[in-house]
Parts: C-alpha cells; sequence; structure tokens
C-alpha cells in the first residue's frame, strides 16, 4: 500500500494567491464603477426632482411674480437639503414662453462635481465623470395672477 506524503506542496502552491489578486482588481473597479455611476444618476434624480418640486410650487396662488419665484426657490432648496453644504442654489428666472407670449418661470440647479465629488476619484482608474450636473423645469404661469 502506497502512503501518501504529509507535506502536500506542490508547484503551483501560490497560484490560488496571484489569481485572487487579479480578480479582485477587476472585481473592485467594477463595483467601483457601480458606485460611482450609481450616486452620480442619484444625485441627478435629486435635482430633476427639486426643480420640478419648484416649478409645480409657483403655480400655486400665493401672490404675484416675486412671491411665486421665492417660492419655487425655497421648495427646490428644501428638496436638495440633504446634500448639506454641497447643495447647488436654484436660479429661478422668468422668461417669456415663446409659444404663447406668457410668464413661464424657470427653475435651474447645477451642481459642480468636480469641485465636490461625493465619490472621490481614484488615480490610474480612468472612470470618466462629468463635472457638472444639471436640471430644469419650466411651468407656464397665468397671465391673470401674475404682476
Amino acid at each position: 500500500m502506497h502512503k501518501l506524503p504529509l507535506d502536500r506542496r506542490s508547484p503551483q502552491r501560490g497560484a490560488v494567491a496571484i489569481e485572487f489578486a487579479l480578480v479582485f482588481v477587476i472585481f473592485f473597479m467594477v463595483m467601483y464603477g457601480v458606485v460611482a455611476y450609481g450616486i452620480v444618476f442619484a444625485i441627478e434624480h435629486s435635482l430633476t426632482h427639486a426643480v420640478n418640486e419648484g416649478a409645480r410650487a409657483a403655480v400655486a396662488d400665493v401672490g404675484g411674480l416675486a412671491e411665486r419665484k421665492s417660492l419655487a426657490a425655497s421648495t427646490a432648496t428644501a428638496a436638495v437639503a440633504w446634500m448639506g453644504k454641497q447643495a447647488p442654489v436654484p436660479q429661478v428666472t422668468a422668461v417669456t414662453c415663446a409659444a404663447t407670449g406668457f410668464v413661464c418661470l424657470k427653475v435651474a440647479l447645477v451642481y459642480n462635481y468636480a469641485a465636490n465629488p461625493i465619490v472621490p476619484p481614484l488615480p490610474g482608474l480612468g472612470i470618466p465623470l462629468p463635472d457638472t450636473l444639471s436640471a430644469q423645469a419650466t411651468v407656464q404661469l397665468d397671465a391673470v395672477n401674475v404682476n
């Protein structure tokens, strides 16, 4: 009967460690990309939600154009308050609607992602992330109530 030696070392003993190191790098890059782009999409969605809510708030009968602009700005600001100090300030402007000639209120948010990244870029990884994220919404106001 042939006995196996107690020392079962083989010439490929370190191959598992090398394979793990190679697979881990690729896995980490994929997971980092998923997280980074997921956060970018979440911020973009939050900005879109904020400007939409600001525009909807401006439709409320709260007075003249100045009151509506103020309400739109405060509503949009409240919607991005979760971002803390990095939250962008909404720009609310009154423009003339091209098709109807009535007053349209435009609510816009721009977030400088390059200056304030939520997920820091990893050197050498080369994942392209946007420099700015923006959203805007426009609502047509009733000409009778806008003074």
